[in-house]
């Protein structure tokens, strides 16, 4: 394993462009993308290295001595033999594959067991609705699979190797497409399904801050900061099937218990290296897929 960090800001904000703080921390084409938005008058700069590069702190005080506003994020980057070796993997979506979806378009849950604070817990009881007049329908025909709030959505081919694996855990949805004042179309992908919920992480995760967490159920609500390194107690595991979901619900959250306005983020996918592996040879691109750490206590 190892760390990377990105680092985004402005250039036409600092005095002499953004060279004034690159040439100093030797930050050249091999780590430095530049993005001249001619349009707005902006330049953005995106500088990746590696966690332990002697640059990045160097590129941290330069942009410090200029006052200028920078976006850090860090991320662990694993080895195909990391990935196989895992007890279990999380799966995260990228931003890139999103697609619009959920409660909001008529997907039906059942709220009987759904905090009332923030919605974590209901249950998702009939087929998955999709923004069939949005935009992000483009999706489907740039990705093997999409996100929906944490949903996952696939295409035939990869429904159909995901179902010949005879993973535990697993079963496969239908996916519909809604248009107002116009019959709901069933598409040909389909939506992972998972029948085991794991138990809570232990306290020794990093980089969730669990002290965000909704007051009323402790589930919902949860913020993370970059890495996210997710560790389980050994005996929580027991029984952990092919796919499962986690018990925590990341990220943004809309509740007021009114389903056609709320937004819900849904917990991540953890799966074996199986499934990573099948997801991998498919060639499927805009997730991120991170081992878990098992610990004994």
């Amino acid at each position: 394993m190892r760390t990377k960090a990105r680092i985004l800001f402005y250039g036409h904000r600092i005095p002499g462009g953004e060279q004034t703080v690159l040439s100093p921390a030797g930050c050249g084409p091999d780590v430095v993308t530049v993005y001249d938005h001619k349009a707005m008058n902006q330049i953005l700069v995106k500088v990746i290295l590696d966690a332990e590069d002697s640059r990045l702190p160097l590129l941290q005080k330069l942009l410090l001595a200029y006052k200028l506003d920078w976006q850090e994020h860090r991320w662990d980057e694993y080895t195909d033999e990391e990935y196989d070796a895992a007890p279990l993997i999380v799966m995260q979506a990228l931003a890139d594959n999103h697609v619009i979806g959920g409660p909001r378009f008529y997907t039906e849950y059942d709220l009987s067991n759904a905090c009332p604070a923030c919605g974590a817990g209901m249950r998702q009881t009939g087929a998955y609705m999709l923004d069939g007049a949005g935009p992000s329908m483009v999706g489907l025909g740039q990705y093997r699979a999409v996100s929906s709030y944490s949903e996952i959505i696939v295409d035939p081919p990869l429904a159909e190797a995901l179902a010949r694996a005879h993973l535990t855990g697993l079963s496969l949805r239908s996916v519909h497409a809604y248009q107002p004042n116009e019959a709901l179309i069933e598409l040909i992908w389909k939506q992972m399904w998972a029948s085991h919920t794991l138990p809570p992480l232990s306290p020794r995760s990093t980089g969730i801050d669990f002290e965000s967490a909704c007051k009323t159920c402790k589930r919902g609500k949860i913020d993370t900061t970059s890495p996210e390194r997710f560790v389980y107690r050994a005996r929580d595991l027991e029984g952990a099937k092919d796919v499962n979901r986690m018990w925590e619900h990341f990220g943004y959250v809309r509740w007021n218990g009114d389903l056609k306005t709320a937004v819900l983020w849904q917990p991540y996918f953890v799966v074996t290296p199986k499934v990573w592996r099948i997801f991998k040879d498919a060639g499927v691109t805009g997730f991120q897929w991170l081992p878990i750490r098992v610990v004994e206590d």
